[in-house]
């Protein structure tokens, strides 16, 4: 057997080990007292991943850079804090389902048809995709247990006719303060909260802990959670596409530097972007600086570099496996991570009933045998 091939798998399966246990910290008791913002704990990912690339020296790799690193960030740490906020408000398992189903098919369109990487026979290809995306949904829709579900709509209802949180009612004198007019305002505490349109003539829209208000609409946080992982999973399952355009010594490990280095210049770009639109809209660099999210350092040092150092290793597996798979089987191989994912959750949600115990046995027996049918 070719030692590429076996190398691939079983960096392969170190991208599962990776990518299947990042998430569980982000929806955990310490990120749920302090309501972390996503770009906060995307800021804790990227450190720890720039952190830890550098470990790749200690296997004997060169420091090795290309500028590519920097594109690759420009997928990743967007889609990281579009994960973030769907696994907060959509929740762990469905999300987690979109997400990797997502980038299965985004990786199979760069490596089949647009790298057009070799395969024995494209209907085997195509079908295997299917199944993988079929698999990995699946598993994330029967992880998560009928009652929570009915639980959560049951919630939402309740407190639909509930009053604004104090949150709004403190913009909303700030808004007072600086005097009349009408006012785009946003959160002054965390990315999670709405954006809205509010006038002094007309009160803000009636919003609960179960919605949040967009431009003068509401939004249930459930369906927003939704899209923000299906967007993690269409532009962030790109990341490692300017890999293959990376000449040299920079492929494979060699790649790690550079995609850490990136992330970081695109994750401080983007505060400093948030920092400037609040400048503009508050005419204040210091009530703007007032209004970015803590970092939470005493409650959140332990998840955030837990959470970062694990997708960290997922990553440096997902990157040699691309090398030696492609990227059609090598990064949609890493998003299996659901398998490791799926047991775990299902200890805590699981459903006592027919189709539930059926889909433990047969939706992961079907990922994995569409893993096996993948064609290189």
């Amino acid at each position: 057997m070719d030692p590429s091939y076996v190398l691939g798998w079983f960096a392969a399966s170190v991208g599962m080990i990776g990518f299947g246990s990042f998430a569980v910290p982000i929806k955990g008791e310490a990120a749920n007292s302090v309501d972390i913002d996503p770009l906060v704990m995307q800021s804790y990912k990227s450190l720890m991943c720039f952190l830890t690339s550098w470990l790749v020296v200690l296997l004997g790799q060169e420091v090795t850079f290309t500028w590519w690193g920097l594109v690759s960030g420009l997928f990743w740490v967007p889609g990281g804090a579009f994960n973030i906020f769907a696994i907060r408000n959509a929740g762990l398992a469905i999300s987690q389902g979109i997400v990797a189903s997502s980038i299965v098919m985004v990786s199979f369109i760069w490596g089949n048809i647009i790298f057009a990487e070799p395969a024995k026979s494209q209907m085997a290809a195509y079908t295997a995709v299917w199944l993988i995306m079929a698999g990995l949904y699946g598993m994330s829709y029967y992880s998560v247990s009928q009652q929570a579900v009915t639980e959560e709509i049951a919630n939402a209802s309740d407190h639909g006719n509930n009053v604004m949180m104090d949150d709004e009612e403190e913009e909303e004198g700030l808004v007072n303060e600086r005097g009349g007019g009408d006012e785009f305002d946003n959160d002054l505490h965390s990315l999670t909260q709405p954006l809205e349109i509010t006038t002094q003539k007309q009160p803000p829209p009636m919003r609960t802990k179960k919605s949040i208000v967009v431009c003068g609409r509401t939004y249930s946080r459930r369906n927003l959670g939704l899209l923000s992982a299906l967007i993690c999973g269409t532009w962030g399952g790109s990341c490692l596409v300017p890999m293959h355009y990376s000449k040299g010594d920079t492929n494979g490990l060699g790649y790690v530097i550079s995609f850490s280095t990136g992330a970081m210049v695109v994750t401080i770009c983007l505060w400093i972007l948030r920092y400037t639109y609040q400048v503009i809209k508050l005419k204040s660099p210091r009530e703007a600086y007032a209004t970015l999210p803590s970092f939470h350092f005493r409650v959140m040092w332990l998840p955030g570099a837990t959470a970062g150092s694990l997708w960290s290793l997922g990553n440096v597996g997902s990157i040699v496996a691309v090398e030696h798979l492609g990227q059609g089987v090598g990064y949609s191989a890493s998003q299996a991570a659901l398998l490791i994912r799926y047991y775990t959750m299902l200890q805590f949600s699981f459903d006592n009933n027919f189709e539930c115990r059926i889909s433990f046995v047969v939706l992961p027996v079907l990922t994995f045998s569409s893993l096996k049918l993948s064609p290189i």
